[in-house]
């Protein structure tokens, strides 16, 4: 077993160093911003940033906690590499708007959000929209919020849930899809779903459930595919509509 550990090591000190310094690295909570609710209450959103490679896995407890108290306000335990915004967004009064924390330890580095949270560069008037769909009266207060995942085409404006690709031979079509969501319900897996809903002939799709994906066509015409994604309580889905010449 000595031996074989030895080699581990070896095989790992053998690696690029670019490699080496996508693991055991530490993770950074950030801290979005708020809005102001018109009952007086803030919504403040919460992400992060990973320089690990994979996903990174840290429970509730002293490593991964919110302050003050309870610790565990259903804030993610997996951790997506890069930057990560919207990751925990909850509703507060405006006595916690100000001292609501969250620290992370990880690769033995201890990192917490910012003290500064109502100063006015803090404002989310970008990043509005982004949690402008929560309904505050039924929200509730203090933790986390499961939201409907994000499905969007990349590279395609969506109207009305909707985007057009056009002038496309029956051949693969890449279909770029992106399907983003904050982890929550915890333990509940994200189901991704590409489907033909209408069309003149046949699709046939690489893998049905992954974002990214190809599209075969039996037949020219004009085809309405859909990808949608569910955490299990929440379902969002984009329709997709292919001319093909």
């Amino acid at each position: 077993m000595k031996n074989v550990v030895i080699a581990l090591a070896l095989a790992f000190l053998a690696l690029p160093a670019a490699v080496q310094a996508q693991r055991n690295q530490p993770i950074y909570p950030a801290y979005d911003g708020y809005v102001k609710n018109a009952d007086g209450s803030y919504t403040i959103a919460f992400g992060y940033f990973s320089h690990n490679a994979e996903p990174v896995s840290i429970q509730p407890g002293p490593e991964n906690v919110f302050a003050p108290d309870p610790g565990d306000r259903q804030q993610p335990v997996v951790f997506k590499p890069g930057q990560q915004r919207f990751q925990c967004v909850m509703i507060v009064g405006a006595d916690l708007a100000t001292k609501m924390r969250w620290t992370l330890t990880y690769a033995g580095t201890t990192t917490g959000t910012s003290e500064r949270t109502l100063q006015s560069n803090w404002n989310l008037v970008e990043g509005a929209a982004e949690i402008g769909r929560i309904d505050i009266a039924k929200a509730p207060r203090g933790v986390c919020l499961n939201r409907a995942p994000s499905v969007r085409l990349l590279g395609k404006t969506a109207r009305k849930g909707e985007v057009t690709i056009d002038a496309l031979t029956t051949e693969d079509l890449h279909l770029f899809g992106s399907v983003s969501d904050e982890g929550l319900p915890r333990g509940r897996d994200l189901a991704i779903a590409w489907k033909a809903v209408s069309g003149p002939g046949i699709v046939t799709f690489s893998n049905p459930t992954a974002a990214r994906t190809r599209a075969q066509f039996s037949a020219p015409g004009t085809y309405a595919l859909e990808l949608s994604a569910t955490d299990s309580e929440f379902t969002s889905s984009l329709r997709v509509i292919v001319k093909v010449s």
